[in-house]
């Protein structure tokens, strides 16, 4: 057997292998055999050493090319924070195809009936161990998930760990199916009469993943979402973070009284509000001036707020508004009064620093980018599920789909790059990196590109990793 230089390969082998880096082939008797080189560093010797792994027989008629790069990252990343184990544990029968459904929304969001199609173009089968699945096989899974509510409750409260700060909103999801009880018929943005369901959401401000996930009817109003998670999660040491719809005085004393901290903004009118207090605290937030100050407020603590830009803003437009004569019977506009203007002010069971407890609300706009990647990027907004158990495993297994974007965002966001380079742009690079199947697969020539990006990330060794087999 003879070791052949790359110069001399046959040109299907290099058209095959390409530049080949980190290969060798070796012929003897018109056969050619692949062998894979890398360098390690020898504890003992002190320097680097080659190794040499034996890959198979050559054979000019190709083999069956698969998708890979995308794959090994995501199930890595899912892996390492724990999510498979946990879907395992709390899904045995059906956390396979949960999985497979969660990272096609997060590479190429599908149709059901597609799905089977798109994942055998994949490795992801040789991760899971399975068949291509067909569209009726997905939707009873999702059924079954759907059905599990204890499942998914513990999932989700193993997610959340305690001492954290968690954002809370709600959105809706519309739906035109006529089979769905949670749809309920409601005003959408654009004050069309449609169906719905509303979905609340809990994010977590330290780890900028989504943590806990529900669907409730479309007629459940924000108050009682917020109960319902309060029951689910009330043993967790956690801080809540909500925007003025989850304003109700009762709601604070539930909260306090479940240990649970929070921080929530007061309306304008609000009797607690000292519209006459000092402010003798000064900071900057996005190139804006706050002043601000905080007082005792009964049992609670008050961080009272000016916004200098907002103040100019809402002043402005009030006497525009009123020189185009505009108003009504020369009434002041209705919601405008000047000791209001550009003032905010927080209710909070906990003491914070002023210029703190402001930086915490604000940081509720994370929540608000997380319902716009769950329903746009993910493609959840209309599902048409026709029913309720279905149309709930589909809303779980698209929150596994987020949590799993905000994994790979983080990775991004870790290593500075995610102003250049996107969730989406990420999994569609390590989409390049391919493998040749047969008895003993082959990574195809991986892009330049895609080489430098896994390198920035610290994932070379995970997107050339094969399957366990």
């Amino acid at each position: 057997m003879k070791y052949v230089p790359t110069d001399k390969w046959p040109a299907w082998i290099r058209k095959r292998l390409g530049s080949g880096k980190n290969y060798e082939v070796k012929e003897n008797d018109g056969y050619f055999y692949l062998y894979m080189r890398k360098n390690t560093w020898d504890k003992e010797l002190k320097r680097p050493v080659k190794k040499i792994k034996y890959l198979g027989v050559l054979k000019e008629r190709g083999a069956r090319i698969r998708e890979h790069g995308h794959v090994a990252l995501l199930m890595s990343l899912l892996s390492k924070h724990g999510v498979t184990e946990a879907l395992e544990r709390n899904f045995p029968n059906e956390w396979k195809e949960l999985l497979l459904f969660s990272l096609n929304r997060v590479v190429n969001p599908s149709p059901l009936k597609r799905m089977g199609s798109w994942s055998d173009k994949t490795t992801l089968l040789n991760y899971l161990d399975i068949g291509p699945p067909s569209g009726k096989s997905l939707s009873r899974m999702l059924a079954n998930v759907g059905i599990n509510s204890k499942g998914q409750s513990a999932f989700m409260r193993q997610s959340i760990k305690n001492g954290e700060l968690l954002l809370y909103d709600g959105s809706m999801i519309y739906s035109a199916s006529g089979y769905n009880k949670l749809l309920e018929i409601g005003y959408n943005k654009h004050k069309l009469f449609l169906p719905k369901a509303n979905i609340t959401l809990l994010f977590s401000k330290d780890r900028n993943v989504p943590v806990h996930f529900r669907v409730f009817f479309g007629s459940v109003n924000e108050i009682k979402t917020v109960k319902a998670i309060m029951d689910e999660i009330k043993e967790k040491s956690i801080t809540f973070i909500a925007d003025k719809g989850y304003y109700r005085n009762g709601l604070y004393d539930e909260l306090d009284d479940a240990g649970i901290g929070f921080v929530m903004p007061l309306p304008r009118k609000d009797v607690r509000i000292d519209y006459k207090k000092q402010l003798p605290e000064v900071f900057e937030y996005r190139k804006r001036i706050i002043k601000g100050t905080s007082y005792r407020a009964g049992s609670y603590r008050l961080y009272f707020y000016e916004d200098q830009r907002l103040r100019y803003e809402e002043t402005t437009q009030y006497y525009k508004m009123k020189l185009a004569k505009k108003e009504t019977g020369g009434r002041r506009r209705a919601g405008y009064n000047e000791d209001w203007a550009g003032k905010i002010a927080l209710l909070s069971n906990r003491k914070l620093e002023t210029r703190e407890a402001y930086l915490l609300w604000k940081t509720r706009d994370r929540i608000e980018k997380a319902f716009h990647v769950l329903q746009n990027c993910l493609e959840t907004d209309r599902p048409y599920m026709s029913g309720e158990d279905t149309f709930r495993g589909y809303m779980f297994a698209s929150f596994i789909s987020l949590f799993l974007y905000y994994l790979t965002l983080n990775l991004l966001q870790g290593k500075g790059i995610n102003d250049k380079v996107s969730v989406e742009d990420a999994v569609f690079e390590f989409s390049k990196v391919m493998v040749e199947e047969g008895k003993y697969p082959i990574f195809t020539e991986i892009p330049k590109k895609v080489e430098e990006l896994a390198k920035k990330l610290g994932v070379d060794d995970i997107v050339t990793k094969m399957w366990e087999s």
